[in-house]
């Protein structure tokens, strides 16, 4: 580094170290948009496992995980060697005009994860990339405009995604017309709706036959698309049930499955991907991975069947930076320490202690909420939005232990989602600050 890029980095520092809050917040006013809603104020310096640092050197856990991204926690030495060695070597090899060993070695080893059957890969940036490359990939090998979605879905926030998702935050009026061709159908919501699964599992099938009988024909559906684990929608597992009959359902028609996995997938649920739990042998046509996959790099993948992948004919899709060669080299780095320190078992192993150490606290404090939830992906639905902004806030304030900020339809839902790599030491931490945050919250102990 120069020397006058190490002092412009020095007076940043000083600048910011006088009066974080307010020189930030005055640079977002001044140069930076206003779009992104935010969960803190800090300004961090640097991360570590499930830790990250501000600024002042206050060290914080790491309850999201930047959003289910670092599976293997803030900058995993693997990863970060993996970076450097590459970053030597070479920056960018667009996909179109070259080839590169990250890329060879990245689709020679993802096989060994992939659902059997899905072993025939396209590769992007972001989930939304994903997503919509995934739709155009339907339409085009069934010759189908339509799509049907699940209610509460979150797929991403260009027009076509927003188009998918039922938030009504990312359908925001104001970017209408959305684009068109897309249905939704109910998503089993047992705990939302007061009954059991089973009956839950009756009403979200009959509700999909309804849309195939009264909103679109189903020779005109190319695929249904559906997250196994609700993300945003609040962490809402469907069950092997419904996945059952809706692979029946989807089969007797010729409409595709597409799984989003961006979230749930990648170990987050104590299993290699999320669908896994309720499948069987019933994988889906076409799955979407991202977030996790490449510990922080921008990276998403699209595994179909063979025979769907190859209606991709060449010049169909593509983009400048898809597979771009350092996203690929932390993903490699990435799957070593998936096949190395065994953090998908870890991820179940964990969750099932902090699930169940969870439910005992919120059962005692707040009853009538839901704990729920597959490996380190766990969701809690507090009795009402008050409650669950309380508890984040005063994980934050009291614990130093930062939690996304509470989702649902009404706020009442937090989610949990530490690196995988989370230790037992560090669960007891962390369930220890939930239950200091809920036992106050039913003394009614005010928060500054």
């Amino acid at each position: 580094m120069s020397a006058s890029m190490k002092a412009s980095q020095s007076a940043i520092r000083a600048v910011l170290k006088k009066g974080a809050g307010a020189s930030v917040q005055g640079v977002q006013e001044g140069v930076l948009s206003k779009v992104w809603a935010r969960s803190t104020e800090l300004t961090i310096d640097r991360g570590e496992g499930c830790y990250v640092f501000d600024i002042h050197g206050n060290k914080y856990m790491d309850a999201a995980a930047g959003i289910a991204v670092l599976n293997t926690g803030h900058s995993h030495p693997k990863v970060v060697a993996a970076l450097k060695e590459q970053a030597e070597k070479l920056v960018h090899s667009q996909i179109n005009n070259y080839h590169n060993e990250p890329l060879y070695e990245f689709t020679r080893r993802i096989g060994a994860h992939l659902p059997e059957g899905l072993n025939h890969i396209y590769l992007d940036n972001t989930g939304t990339a994903g997503i919509e490359a995934a739709v155009k990939l339907v339409r085009q090998h069934t010759k189908r405009p339509h799509v049907i979605v699940l209610f509460q879905g979150m797929h991403g926030r260009s027009g076509l995604c927003s188009a998918m998702t039922s938030n009504h935050s990312i359908r925001n009026p104001l970017y209408y017309p959305l684009p068109s061709g897309f249905y939704q159908a109910p998503f089993p919501s047992a705990f939302r709706w007061k009954i059991s699964e089973e009956e839950a599992t009756e009403r979200a099938v009959s509700g999909l036959r309804d849309v195939l009988r009264g909103n679109v024909r189903p020779d005109q559906v190319a695929a249904l698309v559906f997250e196994p684990i609700l993300g945003e929608g609040g962490f809402v597992p469907i069950n092997a049930e419904y996945y059952r009959r809706v692979k029946e359902l989807c089969d007797q028609h010729g409409i595709l499955m597409v799984m989003d996995e961006i979230q749930a997938g990648y170990g987050r649920s104590g299993k290699m991907w999320a669908h896994q739990h309720f499948c069987g042998e019933n994988v889906p046509d076409v799955m979407v991975s991202s977030k996790g996959i490449a510990s922080g790099m921008p990276l998403s993948m699209v595994a179909a069947k063979k025979h769907v992948m190859d209606s991709f004919t060449p010049g169909t899709h593509g983009g400048t930076f898809n597979g771009n060669v350092m996203s690929l080299a932390a993903a490699c780095a990435t799957l070593d320490v998936f096949e190395e320190e065994g953090i998908v078992e870890n991820s179940r192993v964990q969750g099932n202690t902090l699930k169940g150490t969870l439910s005992a606290i919120f059962a005692e404090h707040m009853p009538g909420s839901d704990v729920r939830g597959y490996g380190l992906m766990i969701g809690v639905e507090c009795v009402n939005p008050e409650a669950a902004a309380y508890i984040k806030k005063h994980c934050f304030m009291h614990s130093n232990v930062i939690i996304l900020s509470p989702t649902g339809l009404d706020g009442s839902i937090l989610r949990i989602m530490p690196p995988l790599t989370i230790n037992e030491e560090q669960v007891i931490a962390l369930s220890q600050a939930i239950e200091f945050a809920v036992s106050d919250w039913k003394k009614g102990v005010m928060l500054q």
